[in-house]
């Protein structure tokens, strides 16, 4: 009998054992749903690094633009004063010209008008380095995109349109007229043709 009571017996540690795999059960579904947890919180984690990421790409893409955009205005504040210096110099480049022409038509002394014609060119080859062009006009068919007509003659050597005469001399400051040439040209009028 004491055999059979004792087989009826649940043995000493099977209780246990059974409180284990309860306790681990409920440890592990515990341990699963902050697994789970932790795995939702590292998603939202995730997607709040790719907004900043985002914003990060967007606004360094705006500061890009911003920094080309600040750059042009620059470069283009820059042309626009110096075009207005230059255009405010003409003038004295126009009154330069004229001196060595009378200087040379009234025979001046030499050495004065070589004087002027150095400072003339100084002044010359520091505008063209800052990207100023005479317009040519010599031999050249009048365009009013780069010519000012300020008279019109009627010549026979000349074609139609051809310019004749430079009264005042044009300029380009940066392949843009910066003043137009003022010029005579050539009209053949049609009592003159027949």
């Amino acid at each position: 009998m004491t055999e059979e009571k004792e087989m009826l017996k649940e043995p000493e540690g099977g209780s246990q054992d059974k409180e284990l795999g309860e306790v681990s059960l409920s440890e592990i579904e515990e341990l699963n749903s902050l697994i789970e947890e932790q795995k939702r919180i590292i998603e939202e984690k995730e997607e709040l690094i790719s907004d900043y990421l985002n914003d990060l790409k967007r606004l360094k893409a705006d500061f890009d633009n911003f920094r080309k955009r600040e750059t042009l205005f620059r470069q283009d504040f820059v042309k626009k004063a110096n075009r207005d210096l230059i255009s405010k110099l003409l003038p004295i480049l126009d009154d330069m010209e004229r001196a060595i022409r009378e200087a040379k038509a009234k025979n001046i002394d030499e050495a004065m008008v070589q004087g002027i014609e150095l400072i003339y060119r100084k002044f010359l080859n520091t505008l063209e380095k800052e990207g100023v062009k005479p317009i040519e006009t010599e031999g050249q068919k009048f365009d009013p995109k780069y010519h000012e007509a300020v008279a019109t003659v009627c010549l026979p050597d000349y074609e139609d349109y051809e310019i004749v005469e430079e009264m005042r001399r044009g300029y380009l400051y940066q392949d843009e007229v910066l003043r137009p040439a003022q010029v005579r040209v050539n009209r053949i009028s049609e009592d003159f043709i027949a």
